[in-house]
């Protein structure tokens, strides 16, 4: 009920039997006019008879299209034998596999296809709808061999990046204009990617990156950031050369954090917008295209 009340999709229940639900759902999705209906029905971490018996009544009692058994990759061998059982009680047409953000979780997909005979059909890699990507065999082998999954890091890129947005910050950054309007919009879309060590995970050689990063905090990093600029009046955002000594406290109070972590940020924004000149720079004398597309054309973002 909440994640469809999150995503604003119609959800319904009701008292008795699966059979009765199930029934009483296919009515209010033909009443709503709805064109795909999803039967969520009660998890096991353990074969259970009760369970089995359950949902072969609720395969007899309406019009199946598919059935998708969803497993946890971190439950190792137990999740494979209730695959397994589940294959040849119920009967599955695909897998999908969450929690499959992780390298040594990729045995889980060999282990699931064996079982049920069935192809992996979706990975979930984190807790939002968004982290549900189309499973692709090549390129979880890929990443288990630590030779990363750029093209599935360049599909999360494509959906997160607002491409006009990122084209404006460009215009900024080889004007030298970079504001931390900017800056908190290149943040955010960086966020909507997913988590950091999931993106290590896609680029070849990341997991050596990730081991200089134990014990670091990505995540939390990001947030203090946004919360700083956000703590910033649209004035300073526009116009950071106006953050002073007093504007340094008055930000650090209102955001939690301390002085020194305002100058960092400035430090940063300061940093890119020198890298943006010596690109632009560069371009001009013929070695190098000039500034590179932040997203998709080669270019890395923040």
């Amino acid at each position: 009920r909440t994640l469809a009340s999150r995503e604003n999709v119609a959800f319904h229940t009701s008292e008795g039997n699966v059979d009765a639900i199930a029934n009483a759902s296919l009515a209010e999705a033909k009443r709503l006019n709805a064109d795909v209906v999803i039967l969520d029905t009660a998890g096991r971490l353990h074969i259970d008879v009760d369970l089995m018996s359950e949902l072969k009544r609720l395969k007899a009692a309406v019009p199946i299209t598919e059935t998708l058994l969803v497993a946890d990759s971190m439950t190792g061998q137990e999740a494979v034998k209730v695959g397994e059982v589940f294959g040849q009680e119920v009967g599955v047409d695909g897998v999908v596999l969450t929690k499959l953000d992780g390298d040594a979780r990729g045995g889980a997909a060999l282990s699931f296809r064996v079982a049920t005979g069935e192809r992996i059909r979706f990975a979930g890699t984190g807790e939002k709808p968004d982290d549900l990507e189309i499973f692709h065999a090549e390129r979880m082998a890929s990443r288990i061999l630590g030779m990363g999954d750029v093209l599935t890091l360049i599909e999360k890129a494509e959906r997160s990046v607002d491409q006009a947005k990122a084209a404006e910050v460009e215009r900024h950054l080889r004007a030298g204009q970079l504001s931390f309007d900017d800056f908190l919009a290149q943040l955010r879309q960086v966020r909507g990617m997913g988590s950091l060590e999931g993106m290590l995970d896609m680029i070849p050689g990341g997991g050596a990156l990730k081991g200089q990063l134990a014990g670091a905090d990505p995540e939390k990093e990001m947030r203090r950031m946004e919360a700083i600029i956000l703590s910033m009046t649209p004035k300073e955002r526009a116009n950071p050369q106006l953050i002073d000594g007093a504007r340094k406290r008055r930000i650090a109070r209102g955001s939690g954090v301390q002085p020194a972590d305002i100058n960092r940020l400035l430090k940063a924004r300061e940093a890119m917008q020198k890298l943006a000149k010596q690109f632009g720079t560069v371009g001009r004398k013929g070695k190098l295209g000039g500034l590179p597309r932040m997203y998709g054309q080669g270019g890395t973002g923040w």
